[in-house]
């Protein structure tokens, strides 16, 4: 009846297999990781040196304020300390709330369109004022 070339092929409904780490970008996830660890840990020393600085003494000078800072952050023995999963989770934290989505971010990429668009229009403006000064020339010489 005919060959067999012109008979259409199967196709293949298996694709290669869904990739969920580019391994191009695996050295910028892990200096990434590295970096906010220690962002994370920096921030968590700073904290503790305002805690060292303010609640700690006994004869604060904040009164109110340090006893209130004290029952909202109730440490053993009144001793700021912190370890390698603190330093985790507010890394994790950190990377979280970076992520957010802000509306100025919105407002920028607007503002950017908006001042293309109408450097495009005086660019078509010109364009035309140049076609019609020409024209005139010809007709007038």
């Amino acid at each position: 009846f005919g060959s067999r070339a012109s008979l259409p092929r199967a196709v293949s409904l298996q694709s290669s297999p869904m990739q969920i780490v580019k391994r191009s970008r695996l050295l910028d996830g892990i200096v990434f990781t590295v970096f906010l660890l220690f962002v994370a840990g920096f921030g968590l020393f700073l904290c503790g040196e305002l805690h060292k600085m303010h609640i700690e003494p006994q004869n604060s000078k904040l009164g109110l304020a340090a006893s209130i800072l004290n029952k909202m952050f109730p440490f053993p023995d009144k001793k700021y300390e912190f370890n390698l999963t603190h330093v985790i989770l507010f890394a994790l934290l950190i990377g979280v709330l970076s992520m957010e989505h802000h509306i100025a971010q919105d407002t920028i990429e607007q503002d950017q369109i908006k001042r293309k668009k109408k450097q495009a229009k005086r660019e078509k403006a010109q364009e035309l004022d140049k076609k019609e000064k020409r024209a005139k020339e010809k007709r007038g010489e």
